[in-house]
Parts: structure tokens; sequence; C-alpha cells
């Protein structure tokens, strides 16, 4: 069951309100050793976070060696080797399988050949599409064939009506890779999906530049969508619905959606690999009996992308430095700041590094559902770190915090920690839903209020440009001791995060719309 209350008003955590404690004599007259308070503890392991450690640790996660840390890759298990040792020095316990800090999971992992992708006008051969030039694709469970459907323009005629079996043609006329153009994919998808559609194509804008196709192509081939995701470019549109008997002008002139009165095919050859990829977890136990088997888990995806098409420079490494060795870095370093503690919370505290993010949440969703050492049903809450290293140094986007009661405790926070120079804000962009589109996602499934700090996307964004020099470290370094402070008054306060009322029923209402 979901953690609900609505109550809003919950008791702030000695790292916030509860003033320092004085020493006291005991009954024989002498005085008695006098213990740091709780919030003077914790100032001081704020001062272990800092933005010399931060930039140190995405230099070494982002270098050139990793080779971009794709799942699964050589240069993901350098990175869980590289963090693992880092847990391990810090004194943190192992929390993977038999006694380790490693998490394996197994993903089966389908990719095509480039010569047995095609797409084509059922009969017909005169196209000659070339895949990862004319086209990209994104697989689905399956290669499919339907009565071709020409629809209309991405987010403006999205499917709403039932197209079962059909494979539907929309334009995608913007002319970059900018989040409008990713909007409008993410709205076509999810209306596909929902109209029982056989296959979506996007038709790309004359203006797109053309060398993004094989950088698509790249990063798609070992992913998989609901459904194929097919984007063409305007040209090869153009000679496809040719050999369909249409003219493209013609089609987008209509009133209304047409169908095409021929059959797309859109195939692949499979092949299949079982691969286990690591996610790295070590656990600070906690110091109450009462409260240390319950968790708050802080996390943080660990890969990237790997090596794709080249840019303008001739770099092909996608480094992903804010994307998110900067995330990964920030709970390497509230890990060390909650093991110099001379006294660990009340409450345990889980830093889980999960790899497999950019395939979908392979990690984290895998963790979920079997972790290691704990029960998922103990979590009280998740933190969750992605992108904290770029934009605007005096805001950090605190996704999620509305629906629960983790938004009062961050505005008491940011009330009684002016130092940090941040304003935590709300998704500015709630359509995109972000919320439901990292690591915290698992978690929220099963009831546990999350919050998602992220400054979001950038022009660097899955680009070989995302490198550690483009980071704003003394950013980063505050982004994580926000977090710091966060699980903190967690893991003291005895009165767990709740979801209020109306948060949790939006949040219901979300889920069901997720395509995870």
């Amino acid at each position: 069951m979901p953690k609900v209350s609505g109550d809003w008003i919950k008791r702030l955590a000695a790292v916030i309100v509860i003033p320092v404690l004085s020493a006291c004599a005991g009954s024989s007259g002498m005085a008695e050793i006098e213990r740091p308070s709780p919030e003077a503890m914790a100032r001081t392991a704020l001062g272990t976070i800092t933005a010399e450690d931060i930039a140190r640790e995405i230099d070494a996660l982002a270098h050139d060696s990793m080779a971009g840390r794709d799942t699964p890759s050589p240069g993901l298990e350098a990175a869980a080797s590289y963090i693992a040792e880092r847990f391990r020095s810090m004194g943190l316990e192992p929390a993977g399988e038999n006694g380790t800090y490693i998490d394996r999971f197994e993903w089966e992992q389908s990719t095509f050949s480039r010569s047995g992708v095609a797409f084509r006008v059922q009969g017909q051969g005169g196209a000659e599409l070339e895949y990862s030039r004319d086209f990209f694709l994104i697989p689905g469970s399956q290669p499919v064939s339907g009565e071709g459907f020409y629809l209309g323009i991405a987010g403006e005629d999205n499917p709403t009506e039932d197209h079962r079996g059909k494979v539907v043609f929309l334009d995608n006329p913007v002319p970059e890779l900018n989040q409008e153009f990713q909007e409008r994919i993410t709205g076509a998808l999810m209306g596909a999906m929902s109209s029982g559609i056989a296959g979506l194509v996007l038709i790309l804008g004359p203006e797109f530049p053309a060398e993004n196709v094989p950088q698509i192509s790249a990063m798609g081939a070992e992913q998989q969508a609901p459904i194929p995701l097919l984007g063409m470019t305007s040209d090869a549109a153009g000679r496809l619905m040719g050999d369909a008997g249409h003219g493209l002008g013609a089609l987008r002139a209509a009133e209304g959606p047409t169908a095409l009165g021929a059959t797309m095919e859109i195939e692949w050859s499979r092949e299949v690999q079982i691969h286990t990829p690591p996610n790295v977890v070590g656990i600070l136990p906690g110091s109450d009996p009462a409260l240390r088997d319950t968790y708050v888990v802080l996390t943080a995806h660990f890969d990237h992308v790997g090596i794709g098409a080249p840019d303008a420079t001739g770099d092909s490494i996608y480094n992903g430095a804010d994307d998110n060795a900067s995330g990964t870095a920030g709970v390497l370093e509230v890990a060390e700041a909650f093991a110099s503690l001379p006294e660990a919370p009340a409450r345990s505290v889980i830093f889980l590094a999960v790899s497999g993010e950019e395939k979908g949440l392979l990690g984290a969703m895998a963790y979920v559902e079997d972790p290691p050492v704990i029960d998922i049903q103990n979590v009280v809450t998740n933190v969750n770190l992605d992108m904290i290293g770029r934009l605007a140094p005096d805001t950090i986007i605190g996704i999620g915090q509305e629906y629960s009661s983790l938004q009062a405790v961050l505005d008491e926070i940011q009330e009684h920690h002016p130092e940090l120079g941040l304003s935590v804000i709300l998704d500015p962009v709630p359509e995109e839903r972000y919320f439901f589109r990292s690591d915290q996602l698992p978690f929220i499934q099963q009831g546990i209020p999350a919050v998602f700090f992220t400054t979001a996307d950038h022009e660097d964004y899955h680009r070989p440009s995302d490198e550690a020099a483009k980071i704003d470290s003394d950013k980063a370094a505050r982004v994580s001791r926000l977090a710091f402070l966060l699980a903190y008054h967690v893991a003291q306060d005895p009165n767990a995060p709740a979801w209020t009322e109306e948060g949790w029923a939006q949040v219901e209402e979300l889920l069901r719309q997720s395509i995870f």
C-alpha cells in the first residue's frame, strides 16, 4: 500500500530545527562528556562535500577511458569497480550479492544487423531506402506490416481514435534534436500505443540535419520501443509515398487523415544475447534498533550511451559528464558525508548506483524487484540525482516534491540553510512527466515517496560535447549538500515521509499513463 497521509505538518528532524544540546551534570556531580547535536554533526559532514571532490569524481567517471559507460561494456564495468572501491574506502557495508558491493541483474539484449533492416511498401522496391541514411529505427518486440495511414502533424494530430494494426505516418517538422522534437515524439508514441497502432513513422522536416539520422540509428539500434518507431527523411518519405501512389505534398494538403491503400512493412533480423550488468550498492546501518531496518535510498545511474556517431570535431565518445557522472558523483559525496558522521542516523541509508538507465531504467527496475539484503517494503524514501551539474547556478528542480511531505522538508532546508544558494523549484515542464522517466520510477511504483533532483536537458544532452570541463562543480556540490540534508532529515525522523491524498491520486493517474 502507498504511504499516504493528508497531514502536511511533519515533525522536523535534528538537522533542521533542533538546537545544540548543552552539557549536563550526572548524578555523581561530574560533568558528562558533551556530545555534538545531530545538527552540529550534520553541518560538519556537509563540509566533506566540496566542489573539488565532485570535480575529481566526475573526471574519473567521464574520462575517455570509460568509453561512455554503455550498458553493457568494459567501461561500465570499470566505472562499477571505481564506485565499489569508493564505497569500500568510506567504510560502507556491502549491500550487493554474496557480501560484495556488486548486484548484477539479467538483461536480454536484442539487437539487429544493418543488413536485416528494411522499410518498404509491400510488393514494391522502387524506393530502395537505406537504413541509417534514409531512416532510423527503434525496434519493437517484432517486425510488423499494416495498412499505411497518413494522419498529419505530430503534436497536433496525434492518434486519438482506434487505428489498430495500422502503420501511421506523422510529420515532425521540428528541424533539430531539441526538447520540442522529443515532446512531439513522446506525445505521438503515447497516442499510438493507446490507439493500437502497429508501427509509428515520423517524417522529418526537410531542414533536419542528415547527420542526425545515423546518430539516432546508432543509439536506437540496441533499444526497444513498445511499438516500432521509425523516423525518415522528407526526401525518403516522398519516394516511399510515390511507391504507394501518393504525393507527399498532396497528403499534407488534404483535409483530414488519409488511408494510403498500401501495406507498409517494417522488418529487422534480431539476435538475442544475455548480459548481467552491474548495480553497485553500499549501506550505512542505522543506529536506532527500532528504525535501522527501515531505509532511505539515494540513487543515480552511472551508465551512459557509449560510443556513437562522431560530431563535427570527430569526437565519438559520449562521456556523459552531466548525464550522469554528475549525479553519481553526488551520491558518492553524500555517501562520504554520511560515513564521516560520528554516529549514524536512526534509519539505515543505502547508496545505489544503477546501470541500464539509458536502456529503459533496467538497473533500478531490477533492484526494486529483487533487492539484496533488504525488504523493499521497508524503504521510506528515494532521493534520485540525475544531471545536477549544469544550467542556472542558483536553481535545482525538485521533481515530484509537491506530491508528498518531502516538499515541506525541502522548504525548511532552504529556510535554514541559505548558504546552499539554491532555490528548489517545481518541475517547469510537468507535461514532460520527468517524475516517471528516471530511476525514482520503480520506487514510486512501490508506493515509496520520492524526489528527483535535476537541472533537466541542455544543448549537450546525449552528445559527445557533454564533457567534464563544462560541469559547474560548485553547483553540483551544493545540490549534493541539499540531498544530504534531505536524506539525513528523513533518516533521523521517526515519522516516515508520506504522500498527500491529492498527491497520490495524481501520481496514480500518471503511473497509469507511463510507458514503463
